[in-house]
């Protein structure tokens, strides 16, 4: 993208040194000004749109921002290049785990990012056995896009040197298992597994692979964005499974569009099912240990048309055993407003006893 923008910025001088050097007449004078006014207008609603994509991560190339991806492929996960290679930040290794009721090659298997803290590799640590943190990345967006965004490995790292965390392993699944559709982490009738690969297939295989712990007391979720409205509908649906769940700039309610089709077969139980909002209501008195995390200036999170509804979630759930919030006051849609936040809630993981 920055290439492009660049070659538009040449041909944007170019015509405006010559409709200012010759200045020609007639039709041919001004069909060139009135070019240059055309791609100057291109170049600043270009620009706004790169900004934005920076700054929230949407897209990663311009096969994405198009709507190409759909044969079912996947890049694989760039894992060297996430954290020093001095190891104080630990390190990123990927684990491949095969995706249920997906179409197409890139189906078959999918690489997930993981991030193991220095501990796991140093002597007096290596019978133990590890906590997990689930960190889900939001829609459309990467493992490698959100552990970037939020500097996952730094904070981490830092929690866990300052003694605000104790050492764990955190897992970063893709949460398009069947691109470019946007499944919101369900289980979709006749169509991709996407609740299952994450709460069964990724989780057994880092099980078997790493050396974790296999109690969901001690496994965590946390999602940003859509992975935030996934966290916490993972914790709500396999309260056995996770002990606790911290949804960043998120929402509760599940949503249908032109990127998620149909979702839930028209059932409207089912999508009730699968949203947050309702599914805290049957928990009665049990505690649900839930960390939302949003800005009060974040439209998409807090109070934005037509689906944000964080705001009606914090407010019905004000003394709800286990809720706690993090609110903010200023900051919008983006991993800036959000990554201060990460001492505080692996602080929150480590006081519920979820990091062991």
């Amino acid at each position: 993208m920055v290439v492009i923008a660049a070659t538009l910025a040449v041909g944007l001088a170019v015509l405006v040194a010559l409709t200012r050097r010759r200045r020609p007449n007639g039709w041919v004078g001004h069909g060139l000004r009135f070019l240059a006014i055309l791609v100057s207008q291109a170049m600043a609603v270009f620009a706004v749109v790169l900004v934005a994509n920076n700054t929230y991560d949407f897209y990663n190339n311009w096969d994405d921002l198009l709507g190409g991806g759909g044969s079912g492929e996947v890049p694989a996960v760039a894992a060297g290049t996430l954290v020093p290679p001095d190891g104080s930040q630990g390190r990123v290794v990927t684990v491949t785990v095969r995706a249920p009721g997906a179409k197409g090659p890139g189906g078959e298997r999918l690489p997930v990012l993981v991030w193991l803290p220095k501990q796991y590799g140093q002597p007096q640590f290596k019978k133990v056995r590890f906590p997990v943190v689930m960190m889900l990345p939001g829609q459309p967006s990467t493992p490698q896009g959100v552990f970037s965004g939020f500097e996952f490995g730094k904070e981490a790292a830092a929690a866990i040197d300052s003694g605000r965390a104790k050492p764990f392993v955190a897992v970063l699944p893709p949460l398009m298992i069947d691109p470019p559709r946007d499944t919101e982490c369900t289980n979709v009738p006749n169509g991709p597994q996407a609740e299952t690969w994450l709460y069964q297939d990724v989780r057994t295989a880092v099980i078997n692979k790493l050396r974790v712990d296999r109690d969901g007391a001690h496994w965590s979720t946390m999602g940003w964005s859509t992975g935030g409205f996934c966290a916490a509908k993972l914790l709500l649906r396999h309260p056995t499974l996770f002990g606790a769940a911290i949804s960043v700039g998120g929402y509760f309610t599940a949503e249908t569009d032109s990127t998620t089709g149909d979702l839930f077969g028209g059932n409207a139980q089912l999508r009730k099912e699968n949203s947050p909002s309702w599914l805290i209501k049957q928990n009665g008195a049990r505690q649900t240990n839930l960390l939302v995390v949003t800005s009060t200036a974040d439209r998409d999170s807090w109070h934005g048309a037509p689906y944000a509804d964080t705001a009606k979630f914090v407010a019905q759930n004000k003394g709800t055993p286990g809720v706690s919030t993090i609110l903010l006051t200023s900051g919008g849609h983006n991993f800036g407003t959000y990554r201060p936040t990460l001492p505080a809630a692996f602080g929150w993981l480590k006081q519920i006893g979820s990091l062991g």
